[in-house]
């Protein structure tokens, strides 16, 4: 191509679109890092570069009808992200605080505003209201700043963002009502229509864009950026149709942003794709385009618009500066935090151009308000960016010099891949429950075993993990990606665990039927059974975003086990990143004592209860009900630990046979440390002696009981020296149990216990019987019952310790078949304090 000297003649201003986008695109990389020179924020120096460049300065770039369209598309996508981002589990914690400060910085902007309009400027009564609603209302242009210095959860950032919800609102809404009542008068037929329409636009955006949006997840594949482009449709259409409904777009952005927020993980690929979108283009083009409004001349021309622009600007940020100080004297916030406040909600540009533009269309307001203002958009966000850099560093490092939660703990992750089809959802899973801000990178791991053909299966290998590895950067975790050359798969598998310190280990699962006495295949249990790190077995059938309840089942003595602590926040970790409501699901008579456990454990989650009668509904009927939405999360066991029954790892398969369509995931608590507050550890279990909890005479063998009631009955006889309504009382109760909660230790083992005021000290009873004996929902017959009976006056930490020691006695065959060939009841008693003497290493 010859040289054309006709491109090198330029016009101001730029009309060609490819100089006017690089130009653009210099102004978004150099302005930023101008003013950070300076110490300033970069959204300063994006500001005062379209100021510059403007039509109002040197004119070399024109504010034409794309600026316009890109730079509101842009400020819609902040209020998008305001929405999307925000930490609804904080805001429903924090909703007071919302509430509150939603109420304080509107009303003291709006009424010490229309005050001000009144009587220093000389407004009528609806300039002076429409102009007052300019100060109430704040755009969240520093929102980023806080974002970036790790803020987006603090409770100054979350109480902010959710009175902007309050206060644009009553601010938008004041600006419809003082429009109308330019056009004509305010009628009942105006205030219907306004309340019906909102009214319809909110549920259906609240109530219908979750559901397309679980359903586009369920239906289409991640594939290319479809998930992103329904995302970035879905916002826009709201934001149009918030305008149909009679309030501005940025309203129906900032709500489409809430109600996509469950479906939209924090730590995800999609989540890193809508940041980087915005923070690239969109919003550095609407900063530029808030610039180019700016006038300098008329600073120095009209001495009018000098009164207006001072009025305006000291009003608004003194009375933003109130607001936030409000927080400091009404809900004990400190001076740092009312800041960030402060920061955060004296920025003007969104609602306030949308007010003063039609003020200025409608002859509401003149010119110099319309200069006015955009001077005190400048002002403001000059100042609220400032003042958001500044104290959301002090804040973030105030964060960080406070006590680290143990919970939080760095852990190290390794995903073994072998079905490239399930890959990435099982990267996904494994990016949810690291921890945001670790250093600790994932580890993808494909295990090849050594033969003839290992370097075709190793090409094959690295191709999986690449994919992996493109995976996790486009959610922006590190990763390592690791291929093993081994005998087997579990012995790369296993050694890769030992050589890289593995804490976590995330695997798939495919749901296929195992050989008898198996709870998964193979691989998986002889990983289990030989590695004692956490494990997390996952077999997804929609996409993790797709899901709105986690429903997590927690056996008897599962709070016992030495990981438990991790497991749990493990789980609510995911539940809370994915944006799922945590149900748990436990024995009746275990339920508080297990929504307590988990309840103190990080991060805060939403959390429902739903109790059954026994494990053993999983195994058959009157199990709750799932749908597509749920996520099956089973808090299992392995064998030799004390909440581990055979119920349990029957569980998962028939899951599989029962709800196939049902995502679900079973997680294996660690074996290796016990946390420093942990209830009990598994030494402490074993020191309690048997032989102290039962007697001689409470040792019934080889009864003729046929009934449940007869059992109990035979076991109760045994105390026949006490008073007889208190013993009945206590068959009773007992009865209640082996029909509502029977706990299988080990098939044909049951176990009944329960506090109670009819004893005075832990009784422990066994029975033995000629035949089997049915009891509640349980498969297979009895042979054996337990009964524990701790009075009300100990603690329920010394009860679970009876519990916990009785079920690790019938971990080994041997002793279960001890127990029912034992011919005499002193036989049998010596042979509970041999065991007592085994635990505590007496010879």
């Amino acid at each position: 191509m010859l040289f054309n000297p006709l491109v090198m003649q330029v016009q101001l201003p730029v009309t060609n679109p490819v100089l006017t986008f690089a130009i653009f695109m210099i102004l978004i990389l150099v302005a930023p890092l101008a003013i950070q020179r300076l110490r300033g924020p970069g959204m300063l120096g994006m500001i005062l570069a379209g100021v510059i460049v403007g039509p109002n300065a040197l004119n070399i770039l024109e504010r034409s009808d794309v600026v316009v369209l890109l730079g509101t598309v842009g400020l819609l996508y902040i209020m998008f992200l305001a929405g999307i981002e925000i930490d609804l589990n904080r805001f429903r914690k924090y909703r007071s605080h919302s509430i509150t400060f939603g109420v304080a910085t509107f009303l003291l902007p709006q009424s010490i505003g229309t005050v001000m309009a009144i009587w220093f400027l000389g407004f009528d009564w609806p300039a002076a209201i429409l102009l007052a609603s300019m100060f109430a209302s704040h755009t969240l242009l520093s929102y980023p700043i806080a974002s970036r210095l790790g803020l987006s959860k603090d409770r100054a950032v979350t109480t902010t963002i959710g009175g902007t919800i309050i206060t644009d609102t009553a601010a938008l809404l004041v600006l419809a009502v003082v429009a109308r009542s330019s056009q004509g008068s305010l009628d009942a037929q105006f205030w219907v229509t306004l309340v019906l329409s909102l009214s319809v636009y909110v549920g259906l955006v609240w109530w219908g864009l979750p559901r397309i949006g679980r359903w586009f997840f369920r239906t289409v594949p991640v594939q290319g950026v479809s998930h992103f482009v329904f995302i970035l449709a879905a916002v826009y259409l709201c934001a149009y149709f918030a305008e149909v409904a009679g309030v501005e777009a940025i309203i129906g952005a900032f709500l489409a942003g809430l109600a996509l927020n469950r479906l939209v993980p924090q730590q995800s690929v999609l989540m890193n794709r809508l940041d980087f979108a915005g923070n690239w283009f969109f919003i550095p083009i609407f900063l530029l385009s808030v610039g180019m409004l700016v006038d300098p001349r008329v600073l120095l021309s009209d001495a009018q618009t000098w009164k207006v622009v001072g009025a305006m600007t000291i009003t608004v940020v003194t009375t933003k500066f109130l607001a936030a100080w409000c927080m400091t004297r009404l809900l004990g916030y400190d001076t740092v935090e009312a800041w960030v406040i402060f920061g955060l909600s004296v920025n003007q540009a969104a609602a306030t151009l949308a007010t003063v533009m039609i003020g200025f269309q409608l002859g509401i307001f003149d010119e110099a308000v319309l200069n006015g203002a955009i001077i005190m958009i400048l002002t403001t966000c000059i100042i609220g960016p400032w003042a958001t850099q500044r104290y959301g560093r002090r804040l973030a490092l105030l964060h960080e010099s406070r006590p680290e939660d143990r919970s939080l703990a760095p852990r190290r992750i390794l995903i073994p891949l072998r079905n490239p089809d399930a890959a990435d959802a099982i990267l996904d899973i494994a990016i949810m429950i690291r921890e945001p801000g670790s250093f600790e990178p994932v580890y993808p791991l494909t295990v090849v075993q050594d033969r003839d053909d290992a370097s075709a299966l190793l090409a094959a290998g690295e191709r999986m993990l690449g994919h992996a590895v493109m995976h996790a950067a486009a959610a922006n975790v590190p990763v390592v990606p690791t291929v093993r050359l081994d005998t087997s798969a579990v012995e790369g598998m296993v050694r890769a665990i030992r050589e890289l310190r593995i804490s976590t280990v995330v695997m798939g699962w495919t749901g296929s039927n195992p050989a008898r006495n198996r709870v998964f295949g193979t691989v998986l249990d002889q990983l289990l059974a030989r590695c004692s790190q956490q494990f997390l077995v996952c077999r997804l059938c929609v996409p993790l975003n797709a899901h709105q309840r986690l429903l997590l089942v927690v056996p008897p003595f599962a709070e016992r086990e030495v990981g438990y602590i991790d497991a749990i926040q493990t789980i609510k970790s995911l539940a809370d990143r994915a944006g799922m409501v945590l149900a748990i699901c436990a024995v009746e008579s275990e339920m508080n004592v297990i929504v307590s456990s988990i309840d103190r454990v990080r991060p805060s989650v939403t959390i429902e209860r739903t109790p059954i009668r026994s494990l053993d509904v999983w195994l058959g009927s009157g199990a709750p009900a799932l749908t597509e939405g749920d996520l099956f999360v089973l808090l299992s066991a392995r064998r030799q630990q004390v909440s581990w029954r055979p119920s349990v790892d029957r569980i998962p398969q028939q899951m599989i046979v029962s709800s196939p369509h049902i995502s679900t995931i079973v997680v294996y608590p660690s074996e290796e440390s016990a946390e420093a507050d942990a209830p009990l550890s598994s030494s402490e279990v074993r020191t309690i002696e048997l032989s102290g909890l039962f007697s001689v005479q409470r040792l019934v063998l080889h009864s003729d009981a046929s009934t449940p009631r007869e059992a109990i009955n035979a076991l109760l006889e045994r105390l026949a020296h006490r008073d007889q309504k208190s013993v009945e009382n206590l068959g009773n109760e007992l009865e209640k149990i082996s029909v509502d909660a029977p706990i299988e230790i080990t098939p044909g083992f049951v176990l009944l216990h329960m506090h109670t005021v009819h004893v005075d000290r832990p009784l422990g009873f066994l029975l033995t019987t000629r035949e089997d004996i049915a009891f509640g929902n349980l498969r297979a017959g009895v042979r054996c019952v337990f009964a524990l009976l701790t009075p009300t006056s100990l603690p329920p930490a010394v009860h679970l310790q009876h519990l916990a020691r009785i079920a690790k006695l019938l971990h080994d065959t041997a002793d279960v078949s001890a127990i029912l060939e034992t011919t005499s009841p002193e036989a049998l008693y010596d042979w509970l304090r041999d065991r007592d003497n085994d635990s505590l290493g007496v010879e």
